[in-house]
């Protein structure tokens, strides 16, 4: 069932850069920082869920060139130009002028700079100018009306300024790189007295909500699709990806794209200078592509279904935060020989999960308890290992568990895969929002399956053990192999099989047979 791996670690991949013209830009946190220097430039724990979904499409649907001009060239493609010695870079759109449209009347009183409250009130100006035929107070109106219907598509506002907010990424009109306003050096500065004098004190570069993780999970994939000498399997998959993703983002919120572009038409004089065009793409491992295809053929399952888009989106949503817990996963047991192998799994750890209603003290309950506690020992553990410290440097490891470490727990948390998500006896769990993602993910739309085959499935993609062989074989990983047997027949699975029913995903042919499909 299983075998102990006791062979030296083969780092073949793993440290090996793609693309590997990002070396050449190599700053000096990719060698103080474990984590970077195992999964990439970068996770980062204050990204939100949303937006590694977000900064994933703003990636795939700019432009991706080395040049200054902002070309279309690389458009709404998952690939890369691997033949240019040149840093891999996209030329991202800001929306500032929406975002002040949008935004600044809801953001917080203390962050708004005197100087953007009358640009503001000059862009409801030059608004009201297009609104021919009506009374001030119906185009007040009409302008509220307008602002509100953008605000509902916020993603993450929080505490942040208005220029920091971000939009849900329902349409390539709402996808808009990570801006950042400089407010206390800029609050500071009594020569401040118009929108232009305060260009400076933007920035795009800081890399704090738009943490580069989903321009990591876009590199996988043009990892895995950027091979000349793919198999033609791989550049179909690539190619549907790429027309079903455009698709998506075209037709999500319709006739709403052309008033978002009035909107900045009109306010195209509220422009940001200072900053440079593009952003400079960072790195994967080489090795990432295991994990990538896995992530590919399950967007792939998404985006073929006849879901709406905005359903599409949510669930894409959810997949950009299992990739990033799966990669956690994937890499660091390249690095990491301490544990058995498992059959079934590429990726050789698990996941044991539980019903949420469990009571405490059954088995099932203790044995998702101790999976996520191996779970987070070995993401620990990984990062302190000498294969990935260079000890001719300073490092830290605590830079590194931000990095790594503590960014399992989190979006774990955030998407319910662990729970509670305060307190005492946290365990892997799966709600029924998260078996009708592996649902859409895992079964091609209109396919049926057995539930047996479906457990393996789930199995064989995430490592997550639902029941029979597979939770012996994750018993036997975690080091229960004694118990495996006793525990496996006292799992019970009705759960999981009355969450799948409720979701009108189970069809019950006999006692025997159960069938799991994906309607689409």
């Amino acid at each position: 069932m299983t075998q102990k791996d006791s062979s030296k670690i083969d780092l073949t991949g793993v440290f090996t850069r793609f693309p590997a013209s990002s070396e050449e830009s190599e700053l000096k946190a990719d060698k103080t920082n474990p984590a970077i220097r195992l999964y990439g430039r970068r996770f980062y724990k204050d990204q939100t869920p949303v937006e590694y979904l977000a900064e994933f499409l703003l990636v795939f649907a700019s432009p991706k060139n080395d040049k200054n001009d902002n070309t279309t060239n690389g458009t709404y493609q998952l690939r890369i130009d691997t033949n240019n010695a040149k840093i891999p870079r996209y030329y991202p759109q800001d929306r500032v002028a929406l975002k002040l449209f949008a935004f600044f009347p809801s953001s917080k009183l203390e962050t708004r700079h005197p100087v953007h409250r009358l640009a503001y009130l000059d862009a409801l100006e030059l608004i009201k100018e297009c609104l021919t035929d009506s009374t001030d107070e119906d185009k007040n109106e009409t302008i509220r009306l307008i602002q509100s219907l953008f605000n509902g598509f916020v993603g993450v506002a929080k505490n942040r300024t208005w220029a920091t907010h971000s939009f849900l990424p329902v349409s390539t009109v709402f996808l808009a790189r990570e801006l950042d306003w400089l407010q206390s050096k800029a609050i500071k500065d009594s020569a401040l007295k118009n929108w232009y004098d305060a260009d400076q004190y933007f920035t795009g570069d800081r890399h704090n909500f738009m943490a580069r993780g989903g321009e990591l999970l876009f590199l996988q994939l043009a990892n895995l699709f950027s091979e000349p000498d793919a198999p033609p399997e791989l550049f179909e998959l690539c190619n549907r990806l790429q027309k079903e993703l455009y698709k998506m983002l075209e037709e999500a919120i319709g006739s709403i794209g052309g008033l978002v572009r009035f909107i900045e038409n009109k306010l195209e004089k509220y422009k940001i200078n200072s900053i440079k065009p593009y952003a400079n793409l960072g790195w994967v491992p080489l090795a990432s592509c295991t994990e990538a295809l896995l992530f590919a053929k399950e967007m792939d399952n998404i985006c073929m279904s006849t879901l709406g888009s905005l359903e599409k989106l949510d669930l894409l949503q959810t997949l950009c935060c299992m990739q990033v817990l799966r990669s956690l996963c994937f890499q660091a047991r390249r690095v990491d020989n301490t544990e058995k192998r498992t059959v079934g799994f590429v990726g050789q750890y698990s996941w044991i999960v539980t019903d949420p209603e469990a009571k405490i003290h059954t088995p099932i309950h203790q044995m998702a308890q101790n999976s996520f506690n191996d779970i987070e020992a070995m993401l620990y553990r990984v990062l302190r290992k000498k294969e990935i410290l260079d000890l001719n440097i300073k490092f830290s490891v605590a830079e590194g568990d931000k990095h790594g470490f503590k960014i399992f727990r989190k979006i774990a948390k955030e998407i319910g895969l662990v729970i509670p998500k305060t307190g005492s006896g946290q365990r892997f769990t799966l709600h029924q929002g998260l078996l009708r993602f592996l649902v859409a993910a895992l079964i091609k739309p209109g396919e049926r399956i057995r539930l047996t085959h479906f457990y393996q499935r789930v199995f064989s993609h995430y490592g997550i053990a639902l029941g029979g062989q597979e939770l012996a074989i994750a018993l036997a990983w975690s080091g229960n192999e004694s118990g495996g047997e006793s525990y496996t027949i006292s799992a019970n699975t009705a759960w999981i099989e009355e969450a799948l029913q409720q979701g009108g995903f189970l069809v019950e042919l006999s006692d025997a047979v159960s069938i799991v499909h994906n309607p689409g």
